[in-house]
């Protein structure tokens, strides 16, 4: 996720959307080898997912609550919290690879905390590895780097979470400035958008697919917002997204959008179109209504 962006906001055309998306639903590299990874014996080569045969997303059993932060618990309630989303991350969008014949699609993920640091494999603009603190302003998915999962197993390609970065989402900070409707489901949010970077990477991976087939532009983002809003919508079937949640996703996506589109993010628009996508405000709330969008070269032919 980019750092969000100085200036004024359309606030008043962000709460219409806020509204549209309430009423129609209430009516994120090259293949690599898995270094370390059990190998479960595969039962059938990997499906590719077409335009009429596509899985859904599944909905488990309730699991997202309240994150219940406060200035006090902040230190062990952050972690927790964002804990339960990528547990909860960890059950929908295998369940869908499952139905494709694809396997270890659980990305490692390092939560750093207090005075802790993380270097990652990935490189800044420069080249140079960065130590990742508490307190880094960002949140990312690396392919490189090697971490073990929830279930303890180690995974190439990693969700890196910085606490206390999460931590100033609930004391009105969003990377280092002042936000407005900033709570659990901003938090729950930027990391459904890294774990669909998560989901873009094992999606090339099983199908083999070379840096030239990869989304191109702005729909990499894009493509990740998209996957944040079809985990959304399991949420919100369950019962368990408020209006005033789904408004914090969605001004999520405005406050980190870039101003014009063709830096990397895309702009206002485009993020929030994205995230909308992905909810079903325009169609199915379907991974495939993403694919069919932002990266095509990734549906086989029906």
């Amino acid at each position: 996720m980019p750092s969000p962006q100085n200036g004024r906001r359309p606030v008043v055309a962000l709460v219409v959307l806020i509204v549209a998306i309430a009423a129609a639903l209430a009516g994120c590299s090259p293949a690599a080898k898995h270094r370390g990874e059990p190998e479960p014996t595969p039962t059938a080569p990997p499906k590719h997912c077409t335009v009429d045969d596509c899985p859904a997303l599944a909905d488990p059993a309730g699991r997202i609550g309240p994150s219940g932060v406060t200035d006090e618990n902040a230190a062990s309630t952050v972690p927790k919290y964002l804990t339960t989303v990528l547990d909860d991350l960890d059950t929908v969008w295998p369940a869908w690879f499952t139905q494709l014949n694809i396997t270890r699609v659980t990305p490692g993920r390092v939560l750093i905390s207090g005075s802790d640091t993380f270097t990652s494999e990935c490189t800044d603009e420069d080249g140079k590895t960065v130590a990742v603190d508490s307190d880094f302003p960002n949140a990312f998915f690396c392919p490189k780097d090697t971490q073990k999962d929830g279930a303890g197993h180690p995974r190439i390609g990693s969700v890196i979470l910085p606490v206390q970065t999460f931590a100033d989402i609930w004391d009105g900070k969003l990377m280092g400035q002042r936000g407005f409707l900033l709570g659990d489901f901003s938090a729950s949010t930027i990391v459904a958008h890294e774990y669909g970077h998560n989901v873009m990477y094992r999606m090339a991976d099983a199908y083999g697919m070379t840096p030239e087939q990869y989304p191109t532009g702005d729909d990499t983002e894009l493509l990740a917002d998209c996957f944040a809003g079809n985990w959304l919508a399991t949420v919100y079937r369950r019962d368990e997204l408020s209006v005033k949640e789904i408004g914090q996703a969605v001004v999520l996506m405005a406050s980190v959008a870039d101003p014009v589109n063709g830096m990397g993010h895309g702009s206002i628009p485009a993020r929030v179109s994205a995230i909308s996508r992905g909810f079903g405000v325009t169609g199915d709330s379907a991974p495939v209504t993403c694919l069919k969008k932002y990266w095509p070269q990734a549906l086989g032919s029906a």
